[in-house]
């Protein structure tokens, strides 16, 4: 009887001390290799928002805190370059990571970045030839280049579809389908998000993809434009439509995107070239935060109706024609029919010299 006994106060102590070991919110054990004690580490929701700090003792750092739903998080080593990007949620979490190579650090205990790892681990070669490609980037090859490397997102989706696939409940599939869905098209984003639990389609970014999915049009060369409202720097409702002239660009852009930045030089100079014969250019910007959109619509001398709904990749315009990937851009002719897309560089100085000056001599 007092063996019993002993057992059962045994196996209470135990489960007593699994409960008081247990959280139901998340735990974050970091080493930090060779990371001076005192150094700040904070950890980011997005860009802007920091969900916490804390700083590091004997090269090691902790987080304790709930989420609601798994989260992507990015910590940061203030005072460094050293940054991880990692998916948080309300489980035991390590990472050993150490000074000057932290994005590299491991991550153990956390489901949805283990599924993270395996898409990565399967996009591992495209993105080495992404980033060689990128580095081969010239004024003279860009054009070129550019085809070549759209080529290859294309292939990067094909990736993301077949994970989504395999993976369907993962919260890093309802990420990778919100990014993809443009190039993906409205049918086969909505076949892809009902393979996904009720959970996952509840989220942002799965009420997102359903609006998309929704206002999604994705008019191709050769097909008649789609009309659009936005508002402009002033906050007046403008339609394309009542804008459009003899040969529209529908540039979408946005003040974070350095190519666009780059471009718009050349877009400036295209417009001052042709705009007295009937050119228009009506920007579309991407952005979330107007002081930067009007800032720079300044600064490059954007002269151009301007709009934008400041909800970022999930402007109402880019939702219609299907857009993600900046700069991008639709011609369309007096008609109303688009008749080339994504114009660049010489491309686009080609394309104005023959519907504005070979045509007008012959």
């Amino acid at each position: 009887m007092k063996k019993t006994v002993l057992i059962i106060l045994t196996l209470s102590i135990l489960i007593s001390c699994q409960k008081n070991d247990s959280t139901d919110g998340y735990l974050v054990n970091a080493v930090a290799e060779n990371i001076p004690d005192g150094t700040t580490v904070l950890m980011y929701l997005d860009t802007n928002t920091i969900l916490d700090s804390t700083v590091v003792m004997n090269e090691k750092f902790q987080f304790k805190g709930k989420l609601e739903r798994p989260t992507r998080v990015m910590l940061r080593i203030k005072s460094t370059r050293d940054r991880r990007m990692f998916w948080l949620e309300n489980q035991k979490i390590e990472i050993i990571g150490e000074k000057g190579n932290f994005i590299n650090s491991k991550i153990i205990g956390s489901k949805t970045q283990k599924e993270a790892d395996l898409l990565l681990a399967r996009k591992d070669s495209i993105h080495k030839e992404m980033t060689r490609i990128n580095e081969m980037v010239t004024d003279s090859n860009r054009d070129s280049l550019f085809v070549i490397y759209n080529q290859m997102i294309d292939r990067e989706v094909e990736i993301n579809e077949n994970f989504i696939k395999d993976y369907p409940d993962s919260y890093e599939s309802i990420t990778v389908l919100y990014a993809s869905k443009e190039r993906l098209g409205a049918t086969e984003t909505g076949k892809l998000l009902s393979l996904m639990n009720e959970e996952l389609q509840l989220t942002k970014e799965g009420k997102s993809i359903a609006h998309f999915i929704e206002s999604n049009k994705s008019p191709e060369v050769g097909e008649k434009y789609v009309d659009f409202v936005l508002p402009n720097i002033e906050g007046q409702p403008i339609r394309f439509s009542e804008v459009k002239g003899k040969y529209t660009l529908v540039e979408f852009w946005a003040s974070w995107c350095g190519p666009c930045r780059t471009s718009n030089p050349e877009l400036v100079e295209a417009y001052e070239l042709y705009k007295d014969k009937g050119f228009v250019i009506i920007g579309v910007s991407l952005d979330t935060n107007k002081k930067k959109w009007t800032k720079a619509v300044e600064k490059d001398g954007l002269t151009w109706e301007n709009v934008s709904d400041l909800k970022g990749a999930d402007n109402e315009a880019a939702m219609i024609y299907g857009v993600r990937d900046l700069p991008d851009n639709f011609l369309i002719d007096e008609n109303g029919m688009i008749i080339d897309r994504y114009l660049r560089g010489d491309n686009l100085k080609k394309k104005l010299k023959a519907l504005f000056e070979d045509d007008a001599s012959s």
